[in-house]
């Protein structure tokens, strides 16, 4: 895990490159691996992408660099080309895709469907097609390092041929249309990319931090020396080859104590150079080492497309810099020297230079520290505007949960194994464990293992003692009101409840509150729902609550029928046998009540063994016998019972509890197990699927008789098949078509789902 993972936003970024990171040698190689370090430093957690599209890649794995690209970020893979590479275009120009290799598309389609993404960053438009295979809820990032566009003409421009990937406007055009947002590296190519589509366009420069060298001790002879470094390739060979035309006639005529030191692999296209202002010092092992034996750096560059990598390097390591103003774009000047009009001003000025005090280098390093903080700060906006753009159209939820979801075997966890894989499916799903014990958590790394992000409140008992154990798991302690601020989910459903909830502003965010759960969490009757202080407030039940309702309107909160559960069948689960040959029924209600206890006495005339389910908010004991006259036991010690085999399911069951916390849970689980289920009501309607009569309801004596008496006379099988259609209803998930509509209000049309 990346040395930022452990603080500041919590984002999974995909990059894919046809560059490698490491080693960076190369200006390309060094934005790239600057912006992804920038995301790790944010706490971003980086998965590395690395088509090998560059030539020491065609003929053996360099083992050094993958394995350093292999440690510096926290996952990577190579996609092996299936294609030629750097083909030369069909007709005039290169068609957008032209260099696609569907390798990367197959890559991408698995990578998506076991990896949940936050931000999706492409490099290079040649590659833009990879935007394409983004899901719904992706936020997509072209960074085009330079325009391709018109690259044809600006070589024309320097007297060279055409070279690499280049097209036209309308090409181009495509590549921009298929992000969300695109990255420019300068102002310049900010505007021209702004006409060509309605993408919006950030520009993002690049810097190294500022690790300022040392300046060598003044030259024995009296020259200053001016660096200037480049890779092998004909734009660097002939900037500098005019650049030379102009200077070195000038040098002569001034007696300018000057010698230009030239650097790099483009010494190569420079041998037939012979001048005593000009040395060549051909490939350099250490850009920096080569900088520490120069007074000064020049960037004499009039024409070319996107950033000069150089200038930036060299304002990073803070060395005095005379640089044409093009060769200065994307950079905030912050000396004259920075902005020369052409290659004659330029000359003039290291003529200049080479007769003045050494306080004037003094002064050029100065304005390079004033330059580098002036674009780093840019750098960092536009870094702040990526991240905010991708919160604002994420399709991010929050579930919030306790410990005990992740015990084996209970019944938080199976409500959370139920509904994580649908959430997950929907939006970029993370789970926040706010109460209980890390022991749960670490007891269960196979449950841990379903969760795409999973992190704990700091406050929790051990959570700050054992975050290197969470990590392992992929867990990550943090504190509940900074990351819900930070992340402003689009969804946030509340299993469990922390203080934190009623305190924090959320108007991003619709809360969902589902008070059974949070009651089985709590181990009594709910008393607050979160949620007035949101975007939109709601609280759902598997069945009508008054209590609840009561609560939920005074916070503005709307409420709700839903299932506890999604898509979930208990009909495996193996309970107890049952110890008697005579017919149980479970009773859920008060056992206090009226209703109850002629339920009990009924049952017990038709010879059927009754006993009492009660809620949270009753208050009686466990286990002993009360008004009904027999074993009463509390819905979360029941649903303990069941689901570890102790207890057998009972022939049928009667709700007569009318809204009682933790019945409605208790309820969805008979149902479930496939217990044929009666509730109390004034009409024989299920309280939380989507319409139809049930055949059986208890609304007055003679009905709760009538029930009792064909439940004891009839046969398991006949009642049982009465109940088949809710049964279907429930397992499959019917009760959850409500979130197609609200996914379709929070995410927008692509959060659509099928009911």
């Amino acid at each position: 895990m990346s040395a930022g993972a452990q603080k500041g936003v919590d984002l999974n970024v995909l990059v894919l490159s046809p560059t490698p990171t490491h080693p960076q040698d190369f200006g390309n190689r060094k934005r790239i691996f600057r912006v992804c370090k920038r995301f790790a430093e944010a706490g971003a957690q980086i998965t590395f992408v690395h088509y090998p599209a560059e030539s020491e890649w065609r003929r053996k794995v360099p083992a050094s660099a993958e394995r350093a690209m292999q440690e510096c970020w926290d996952h990577y893979y190579t996609i092996a080309p299936t294609r030629p590479l750097h083909t030369d275009p069909e007709g005039l120009q290169h068609g957008i895709d032209e260099w696609w290799d569907e390798a990367i598309g197959g890559f991408l389609n698995w990578i998506f469907t076991v990896q949940r993404v936050d931000i999706f960053i492409v490099n290079y438009s040649w590659l833009s097609k990879a935007l394409d295979f983004a899901p719904p809820g992706t936020f997509k990032v072209l960074d085009t390092h330079d325009k391709v566009s018109g690259r044809r003409d600006m070589l024309a421009s320097l007297r060279l041929g055409p070279e690499f990937f280049y097209t036209n406007e309308s090409e181009e055009s495509v590549a921009l249309r298929r992000a969300d947002l695109v990255w420019a590296i300068k102002e310049q190519e900010r505007a021209q990319f702004e006409e060509m589509s309605q993408t919006p366009v950030v520009t993002m420069q690049h810097l190294d931090a500022l690790t300022p060298v040392g300046r060598p001790q003044p030259d024995a002879d009296g020259y200053l020396r001016v660096g200037v470094i480049g890779a092998r390739n004909n734009v660097n060979r002939m900037n500098i080859m005019e650049f030379l035309d102009t200077a070195l006639p000038l040098f002569e005529a001034a007696f300018a104590p000057v010698k230009i030191v030239i650097a790099g692999t483009v010494c190569d296209l420079l041998e037939d150079i012979d001048s005593p202002f000009v040395e060549l010092r051909g490939q350099v092992a250490d850009a920096e080492e080569f900088y520490r034996t120069v007074d000064c750096v020049a960037v004499p560059m009039r024409a070319s497309t996107g950033l000069k990598i150089k200038t930036g390097e060299a304002l990073s390591l803070g060395m005095p810099l005379l640089s044409l103003a093009h060769a200065f774009e994307g950079y905030e000047q912050a000396d004259t020297a920075h902005g020369f009009a052409d290659f004659t001003a330029l000359a003039k000025g290291l003529i200049d230079l080479s007769f003045a005090p050494r306080e004037r280098l003094d002064a050029l390093a100065k304005a390079s520290a004033t330059s580098h903080a002036k674009t780093s700060a840019k750098i960092e906006d536009a870094l702040a505007e990526t991240i905010a753009r991708s919160r604002a159209s994420a399709h991010s939820i929050v579930l919030t949960v306790d410990s005990k979801a992740f015990v084996q075997g209970s019944v938080l966890n199976a409500v959370l194994e139920s509904v994580c894989e649908y959430l997950r499916e929907i939006g970029a799903l993370k789970v926040l464990v706010v109460r209980g014990s890390v022991d749960d958590v670490l007891g269960n790394e196979r449950c841990a293992d379903l969760l795409d992000r999973l992190f704990i409140a700091d406050d929790i008992d051990g959570a700050q003692d054992q975050q290197a154990a969470l990590s392992k798991l992929g867990g990550k302690v943090v504190n509940v009101r900074e990351f819900l601020t930070s992340t402003q989910p689009k969804i946030l459903v509340v299993d469990a409840l922390h203080p934190d909830l009623a305190k924090l502003r959320l108007r991003q965010s619709i809360v969902l509150s589902r008070p059974e759960v949070i009651a089985f969490s709590d181990n009594r009757a709910v008393t607050w729902i979160p949620g007035g202080r949101s975007r939109g407030a709601l609280a759902a039940m598997p069945r009508n609550s008054r209590s609840i309702a009561a609560l939920a309107g005074s916070v503005g909160a709307a409420t709700l029928a839903l299932p506890c559960f999604r898509l979930t069948s208990f009909a495996k689960i193996k309970t107890a046998q049952r110890a008697s040959g005579r017919k149980t029924v479970a009773i859920l209600g008060d056992p206090s009540s009226p209703a109850v206890n002629m339920a009990v006495e009924m049952a017990r005339a038709w010879a059927v063994e009754p006993f009492v389910v009660f809620g949270f908010d009753t208050n009686v004991r466990e286990n002993t016998a009360h008004g009904a006259g027999c074993a009463a036991i509390r819905a979360d010690a029941y649903l303990d019972s069941l689901f570890a085999s102790h207890a057998a399911r009972p022939h049928f069951a009667l709700d007569i509890s009318r809204g009682h916390s933790g019945l409605g849970l208790c309820c969805e689980v008979l149902e479930r197990l496939r217990v044929p289920l009666v509730y109390a009501s004034e009409r024989g309607t299920h309280p939380s699927l989507s319409g139809g009569a049930l055949p059986w309801h208890v609304g007055t004596e003679r009905e709760l008789w009538r029930v009792v008496r064909s439940f004891a006379l009839d046969s398991d099988e006949s009642r049982r098949a009465e109940f088949l259609p809710a049964w279907a209803e429930i397992e499959n998930g019917k009760g959850w078509a409500w979130f197609s509509r609200l996914c379709e209000e929070s995410f927008g049309p692509e959060g659509r789902l099928a009911a």
